[in-house]
């Protein structure tokens, strides 16, 4: 049976990238979609997240634990001459070369292996009704979240501030980098400057941060307790959106689907030293401000 089989792995965003891209595939093609989830792990922060959405994947592999993921590393470096091919595969592999858009992508048939991140709308914009409809978060909320979204302002501002899993890895902060309070000062004022604002409301993973990265006397709501699908859509449900580096909060201003909506990236997406190296003007859409 001809099938895309996608690798997932990290967290909420990446998931949603990579899944998107297999999705689209498979709509082109015409065939089955699978999401191999064998690379995470059994016990951890981030797992799995695209449970009881509309996507219609089969879910082959599973999480492991250590000696699990060693054997699976190694069958895949034994995969000799296809690209992250897990053991057992007999269909071409793909994996993406870099952080840019890769044009081979239009060519792939099934079945195939997709491997990497695939960060740019251009993998699955033939297909951005479908992907919306296919991976809308609503299924995942809790009463508490709904709720919450039936209040939201009707003008609002969502503002979304990444630190905590940054800032603890010393590795990921060197490529990633954290954005600074400049960003977010700017942000909110060109994002007043634009269009009448009722409410701001502000996600974190670490709300002790809000006061050294928000402007002093700026009126605010620090949304808490609730998941992190259901952030993500709570964010989405804003009229502007401020995002941080992430793709967690990338993915909610790209949820609203309303075509006036105000979305301010950072063009410091990555840390300086891996900025200079990587090209990544595909992973903005068209219309979205970068600051």
């Amino acid at each position: 049976m001809a099938v895309i089989r996608v690798e997932l792995l990290g967290g909420l965003g990446n998931q949603l990238f990579q899944a998107a891209a297999g999705f689209a595939l498979a709509q082109r093609t015409g065939t089955e979609l699978e999401f191999d989830i064998s690379r995470f792990r059994a016990a951890g922060s981030r797992a799995y997240g695209l449970d009881g959405l509309a996507h219609g994947a089969r879910i082959v592999g599973g999480p492991r634990d250590g000696a699990g993921r060693l054997i699976n590393r190694v069958g895949r470096a034994l995969s000799f001459g296809r690209a992250k091919a897990p053991v057992g595969w007999h269909g071409s592999a793909f994996r993406e070369r870099d952080y840019a858009y890769d044009a081979r992508f239009e060519t792939l048939t099934a079945p195939c292996y997709l491997s990497g991140y695939f960060h740019s709308e251009r993998y699955f914009a033939p297909a951005e009704e479908q992907v919306r409809r296919a991976f809308s978060l609503e299924p995942q909320l809790g009463e508490k979240a709904r709720a919450f979204a039936a209040s939201m302002a009707p003008e609002s501002l969502a503002v979304h501030l990444r630190v905590g899993d940054f800032k603890a890895a010393q590795h990921f902060n060197a490529v990633h980098g954290t954005l600074g309070m400049a960003y977010y000062r700017n942000a909110i004022a060109l994002a007043r400057a634009a269009r009448p604002i009722d409410e701001i409301y502000v996600f974190t993973d670490t709300p002790d941060a809000i006061p050294a990265l928000i402007p002093p006397g700026t009126p605010y709501r620090a949304v808490t307790g609730h998941s992190a699908p259901e952030d993500l859509y709570l964010m989405s449900r804003a009229r502007a959106h401020i995002i941080a580096n992430s793709t967690f909060s990338w993915w909610s201003a790209w949820f609203d689907p309303r075509p006036d909506k105000l979305v301010i990236a950072p063009r410091a997406w990555l840390a300086p030293e891996a900025l200079r190296k990587t090209y990544i003007g595909d992973l903005y859409p068209e219309g979205w401000v970068m600051l």
